[in-house]
């Protein structure tokens, strides 16, 4: 229900065709849709990585070596993984370190959203407050500053960018 919440809330304010900020070619070539299956992709890459579910977040991504993770929160510093074969082993060996799916998670309120989508390419910014789950090795608390970026692999939306600066509280 939560998500269905987000998802209406964000399609429907923010990403609307009424959205003055969107050009007409935006409001007329399919926008509106791809921007929905954007949202749920973020929300199904965080689901499935807070899940552990690693064949749920392996779709999310585009398999290529040109993708990459950068990010920083306190309790690691600076993370920078490049390639999909690292960012792979890298999310499974995380997984396995911390195996019990955090089902709180994915609580999450996204705000600020700033989307561009153009024919292949997309990119993403907003501003993310988690809770925090007491996970040790994968808890987000508090605001963190996120960027996604897409791109269209065989007709479907991939990430292929994923950035964040966790403020925390």
């Amino acid at each position: 229900m939560y998500k269905i919440g987000i998802t209406l809330f964000l399609v429907g304010s923010l990403l609307s065709c009424n959205n003055p900020y969107l050009s007409q070619d935006e409001k007329s070539f399919g926008y509106k849709s791809d921007s929905i299956v954007l949202i749920n992709l973020i929300e199904k890459e965080s689901k499935a990585f807070w899940d552990k579910d690693f064949e749920k977040y392996s779709e999310c991504y585009a398999h290529e070596d040109y993708i990459r993770t950068i990010g920083w929160w306190q309790g690691g510093g600076i993370v920078v993984v490049e390639g999909w074969n690292e960012r792979s082993i890298r999310a499974q060996q995380l997984m396995n370190l911390s195996s019990e799916p955090n089902k709180n998670a994915i609580q999450v309120n996204r705000k600020n959203v700033n989307l561009r989508i153009f024919d292949d390419v997309a990119w993403l910014t907003f501003d993310q407050h988690g809770v925090d789950t007491n996970d040790p090795l994968m808890d987000m608390p508090g605001l963190s500053r996120e960027t996604r970026i897409f791109e269209k692999h065989n007709g479907e939306w991939k990430l292929v960018y994923v950035g964040w600066l966790l403020e925390g509280e």
